[in-house]
């Protein structure tokens, strides 16, 4: 992000904006500066395709090769796991 001091307006629900005043309240900070920070650290889709190749030409010099779907199946467990599915990690994938 750059330093650009310029200022917009985003409309959330009523409910979302409550959420974020709470979860910048922790942090001690304005909802405006929580939500450049998220927006800032979150990476982008181009950036995880970047970090995922980086993390397969690293780990291919050491001899482990990792398939493109590979990414795609943690991803899913990932989901699965966040919906709460913990018997996600015992499930085989190949099955």
């Amino acid at each position: 992000m750059t330093a650009d001091t310029s200022m917009t307006t985003v409309k959330v629900t009523t409910e979302a904006r409550d959420r974020l005043a709470v979860l910048a309240a922790e942090k001690g900070q304005s909802i405006g500066a929580f939500i450049s920070g998220v927006a800032e650290r979150l990476p982008t889709a181009a950036e995880l395709d970047e970090r995922d190749e980086r993390t397969r030409q690293a780990l291919k010099k050491f001899g482990i090769a990792l398939a493109i779907s590979e990414r795609a199946e943690g991803e899913a467990l990932w989901a699965a796991l966040d919906a709460g599915d913990d018997e996600a990690l015992l499930k085989d994938p190949d099955a």
